[in-house]
């Protein structure tokens, strides 16, 4: 199974607001959801790697909610990663 984040988009004043409850850190916005897909993805991975070369502890996945979608981790970030018990 793959590692996946959960994350909220909230569409305010023509924008996607991308939230992730596991990463307060996240803010990022997008024009469209398909672009909010994207940006979700890079600034998860992005973050994730900076975690994982300060040797910070990420925290396993949250279970998603309704109005949640699931963003993948890339494959080699998700290898290198152990979690909080």
């Amino acid at each position: 199974m793959k590692l996946a984040y959960p994350c909220r988009f909230r569409l305010k004043d023509e924008l996607y607001r991308i939230n992730f409850r596991d990463f307060r850190e996240i803010h990022c916005e997008s024009r469209s959801y398909e672009d909010a897909l994207e940006t979700a993805e890079e600034c998860l991975n992005n973050l994730l790697e900076a975690m994982l070369e300060e040797e910070q502890r990420i925290p396993s996945p949250s279970q998603p909610k309704a109005d949640e979608v699931l963003i993948p981790v890339r494959a080699d970030i998700a290898e290198q990663i152990s979690y909080i018990s």
